[in-house]
């Protein structure tokens, strides 16, 4: 799938439906279901690699052109550089709890409090994350880039489908998509 706009907004469309079915696994944990937590864990996979993979690269790819283009007034750069350290932080997020996780599907009491905390966390500065980038950043990329601009954004980024949204899914994801 080619770099747009348009492309962006699918993946936190993708994130969004990933995050609401998180939270329907952290009420499930919270009362007392423990059959979730490989699902948990295929989540939490996704969503540290996907992003990291494919989507913020292709945003970088996006500032990149925007400052190339001029676009530089502080706002912007002040809103990208907050986008910059939230995808720093929450892949700090994502990376503890994902440790959490892979300790408690050995340990046979686990702290509950604890990894509902941790995912009440991730699931919240996600949330605020896309909603922040939707309605600061994306606009001045639709007023600043044209198909020239998103053409040319997307020889810098190889094409990719979503392994879990995109037109097939791929078997790690399987468990996820079945979810839905």
């Amino acid at each position: 799938m080619k770099l747009t706009l348009e492309s962006l907004y699918r993946d936190h469309d993708g994130l969004r439906r990933i995050l609401y079915l998180l939270e329907e696994l952290l009420i499930s944990i919270y009362r007392g279901s423990s059959q979730n937590y490989p699902l948990l864990r295929r989540i939490l996979a996704y969503i540290q690699d996907h992003p990291e993979r494919v989507h913020h690269p292709a945003e970088d790819a996006v500032f990149s052109v925007m400052f190339k283009n001029g676009v530089n007034d502080r706002k912007f750069r002040d809103d990208v550089n907050t986008l910059m350290k939230d995808h720093s932080e929450i892949e700090n997020i994502i990376r503890e709890t994902i440790e959490a996780v892979d300790t408690m599907l050995v340990n046979p009491h686990p702290d509950v409090a604890d990894i509902g905390d941790r995912l009440s966390t991730l699931i919240n500065r996600q949330r605020a994350h896309l909603l922040f980038e939707e309605m600061n950043v994306y606009p001045q990329l639709a007023e600043h880039l044209g198909k020239k601009d998103w053409k040319n954004i997307a020889t810098l980024v190889p094409d990719h489908e979503d392994p879990l949204f995109g037109g097939e899914v791929k078997k790690e994801y399987e468990l996820i998509f079945k979810a839905f």
